[in-house]
């Protein structure tokens, strides 16, 4: 019995002693018509897919849309990117300071503004 807890506590050591990876928050969704929301935590956010309804908080630094018939609600970091590839979203973000966040779009009838 006591060389089972021994060995017991052994084991809980290895396990305490492993590096830990530093935690990467990114936040990904891919659907069609769901409502959501994500955090990404200061790091980046991913959504595919088809007349959704996304909130995103937590200051993103890249935000990357594809799809079509998306409204989108983001919190940007200053100096985030947003990339987007499709038709007929809607995004609509806010910033720290109100600084624009650098925009890339490829496709036709989006519209990107600024929450108000």
């Amino acid at each position: 019995m006591a060389r089972l807890f021994w060995s017991g506590v052994g084991a809980l050591w290895a396990a305490m002693a492993l590096p830990v990876s530093p935690a990467v928050a990114q936040a990904d969704f891919t659907g069609a018509g769901q409502t959501t929301e994500l955090d990404c935590g200061g790091d980046s956010a991913s959504i595919t897919g088809a007349s959704n309804q996304v909130h995103i908080s937590g200051s993103c630094r890249l935000l990357t849309i594809e799809g079509a018939d998306n409204r989108i609600h983001v919190s940007m970091a200053k100096g985030g990117v947003i990339r987007l590839t499709g038709a007929s979203n809607e995004i609509h973000w806010s910033t720290p300071d109100g600084s624009r966040p650098r925009i890339q779009i490829t496709g036709a009838d989006n519209r990107i503004s600024q929450m108000k």
